[in-house]
């Protein structure tokens, strides 16, 4: 009352008075709320049937929050407590009136009836819109997954209407009809009094639960839903989930579907690599099959990308692309065709929407050639990643050897052989054949390595050579030599010459067979026979050298003698101190070096020798002194340019003192 007397004189007041009364009203409707919800059980009766209770009372064995549906941290307010245990009074006489009407476990009303029919028509789309194997609970609210439960749409976590009988009665009237009838929309919604139900007397179902059974039924292919300007199969669910609740409790009327495309449908299996059989499975509503189909679909369409990357960047075995031109566009043409057509079949995850599959068997098929290109260039692959490393093997091996060799020849063979067996096998390179390919280019690998390893110990030197030539750098006849190499007069260009041979001889002596087996080429030396001129094996050359080291010593010494006995230096030898000459003279007599050879030997060689003019003669320029002209020439003429060009070298000095040194 002190409410509604402030409330009525502030609609009265103005100024100071009416704020004072608005105030006072704001502070009665609080204490008010708060009485209410203090005293709301206990406060108020209900009469019904002429017995009249408290609230409490009237709730007695019931729990308030699980039949308002709100949760254990709630607080029911005052209207959802009234309509609560008004449903708890009138639930017997709705159970007479409507004795198979759907229980939900959610407080629904009329004013929220609609929103929460959407909301599982929502969940019904996102459902058909995932593979069957992926259903989740949460994919859909709770108050969806009360709906559908409600109405006997679910199995578990999956939907299922043919077990609801609501929609078994809907079923029920669509049988009735002939081939090609529908069922209107005042067969399955009648009037009562002013409201709308289906099946009064039984369901009494409001038109909003109807929209949602349909949709289910939608979902598995088993009606065609009609509203005014639209129609509503399996396809178009998502369409369907989007057009208004109002909108759809109107609809036109519902038919059935046309009948399923068995042929088109086993093809299609056969073509995925799956049993055609379970086309009749799908046709029962069978969900597993559509399931298996779809991941193959999945699996295929990822193969299908790869092999596309794959043909645009060629598939290379043995130097050699395996594709054409002519092969790269066929194959490519039909690889998207492939993928055009496996990804048009994603949509087609529920049976319900098999049953609109808009290909027939002819069209279905016609993708074969897609799947066998694809079948093709995933073996090209497999050929490639099984002999692909021993061909570039092979390959590599070809450029190591020298191109006239007998191996190379043989690889080149080969390989015009393989690769033309695999074009004409059809690029189908699997089982037995690949198996013979193999053994062929593995063939080809064990001759290369027995030859490369001949070559190799030919043109290196072993263990016991290596240790031969490291004796032979430290030789005292090469001291010996590298002491005499000071005098001007000798030609110091033989002994760069041969030590540079020498040391140009390669040792190695640590490669095997399974080094071999891996790189074509010595790890250890990279030794390539191709691009080492054809030689002698390097242990015959070692010996040589020991033998010319000896002839290079006593060459040197007879060079030594002629200069010291010949009569322009015979002067120079008396103007010695006495034991250097003594150390000459010796040599002169014993026509061989002393024992040891040092520094005052050397330095008296010198001396005397020094009166003599060394003149080098380069061979090529010789050479090209002797050419020089042209050629053939006659021996006089030959004569005369090889005097001609001594006359050019000695030119200005005194020809008894001239001596040419050949380099």
């Amino acid at each position: 009352k002190a409410y509604a007397a402030a409330l009525d004189l502030a609609s009265t007041s103005s100024g100071h008075a009416k704020s004072t009364y608005e105030s006072k009203s704001s502070h009665f409707l609080r204490d008010l709320v708060q009485w209410l919800q203090k005293h709301m059980t206990d406060a108020f009766e209900v009469t019904y049937q002429g017995r009249t209770k408290s609230l409490t009372e009237w709730a007695k064995g019931k729990s308030i929050r699980e039949l308002s549906g709100i949760g254990s941290h709630e607080r029911i307010n005052f209207r959802d407590l009234v309509n609560t245990i008004a449903g708890i009074c009138l639930g017997a006489h709705f159970q007479d009136q409507a004795p198979e009407y759907p229980f939900f476990s959610v407080l629904i009303t009329g004013t929220n009836r609609e929103q929460a029919a959407q909301d599982t028509l929502r969940a019904i789309a996102n459902i058909g819109a995932r593979s069957l194997s992926t259903q989740s609970s949460s994919l859909i609210t709770k108050q969806a997954t009360a709906v559908l439960d409600a109405l006997e749409l679910l199995d578990g976590e999956r939907l299922d209407p043919y077990q609801s009988k609501y929609a078994r009665h809907i079923l029920g009237l669509l049988k009735k009809k002939g081939h090609g009838q529908v069922v209107n929309r005042s067969e399955l919604i009648q009037d009562d009094k002013g409201v709308e139900y289906m099946d009064k007397d039984r369901y009494r179902l409001e038109p909003e639960w109807v929209a949602v059974v349909l949709a289910a039924l939608v979902y598995r292919g088993a009606l065609i839903l009609a509203i005014p300007g639209k129609e509503f199969d399996a396809m178009s669910l998502p369409q369907l989930a989007g057009t208004s609740v109002d909108e759809l409790t109107q609809l036109k009327h519902i038919k059935q579907p046309k009948g399923w495309n068995l042929q088109a449908l086993e093809a299609l299996f056969e073509l995925l690599g799956l049993t055609p059989g379970m086309a009749q499975l799908v046709t029962q509503g069978k969900p597993e099959p559509v399931s298996e189909m779809q991941t193959r679909i999945a699996k295929l369409v990822e193969h299908v990308v790869m092999a596309q990357q794959a043909v645009q960047q060629g598939i290379v075995f043995w130097g050699k692309n395996l594709l054409d031109d002519s092969a790269l566009s066929t194959q490519s043409s039909a690889l998207e065709r492939l993928k055009g057509f496996l990804e048009s079949l994603q949509a087609f995850n529920s049976p319900g929407k098999l049953k609109n599959f808009r290909y027939d068997a002819q069209e279905v098929t016609s993708h074969r050639d897609g799947i066998n290109s694809l079948t093709e260039i995933e073996s090209l692959q497999e050929l490639v990643a099984d002999l692909g490393s021993t061909a570039s093997f092979l390959s590599t091996a070809e450029a190591v050897l020298p191109a006239e060799h007998e191996w190379v020849e043989k690889a080149r063979a080969v390989r015009t052989e393989v690769l033309t067996a695999v074009q004409s096998s059809g690029f189908k390179v699997q089982g037995s054949f690949r198996q013979t390919l193999n053994l062929k280019l593995l063939n080809l690998k064990r001759e290369f390595i027995s030859t490369y390893l001949a070559l190799h110990t030919k043109a290196r030197l072993g263990v016991n050579e290596d240790k031969r030539k490291t004796g032979l750098m430290g030789d005292e006849r090469l001291k010996v030599l590298q002491k005499l190499s000071t005098i001007e007069l000798m030609p110091r260009q033989h002994l760069t010459d041969f030590q540079n041979r020498l040391a140009g001889l390669k040792s190695c002596f640590a490669l095997t067979e399974q080094e071999l087996d891996a790189t074509p080429v010595c790890p250890h030396c990279n030794y390539k026979p191709g691009a080492e001129p054809p030689a002698v094996p390097a242990g015959t050359v070692l010996d040589d050298l020991d033998e010319e080291l000896d002839k290079l010593v006593e060459s040197w010494i007879q060079t030594l003698l002629t200069n010291l006995e010949d009569p322009t230096t015979k002067g120079n030898l008396d103007l010695l101190k006495p034991e250097p000459k003594k150390l000459v003279n010796g040599f002169i007599k014993k026509r061989a070096l002393p024992d040891e050879i040092n520094q005052d030997f050397i330095h008296a060689l010198g001396e005397v020798l020094s009166g003599l003019q060394k003149v080098p003669v380069k061979i090529a320029d010789l050479r090209a002194a002797l050419l020089s002209g042209g050629s053939p020439v006659t021996p006089a003429e030959m004569k005369k340019r090889f005097e001609e060009y001594l006359d050019e070298l000695t030119k200005g000095k005194e020809p008894g003192k001239v001596r040419i040194v050949l380099e």
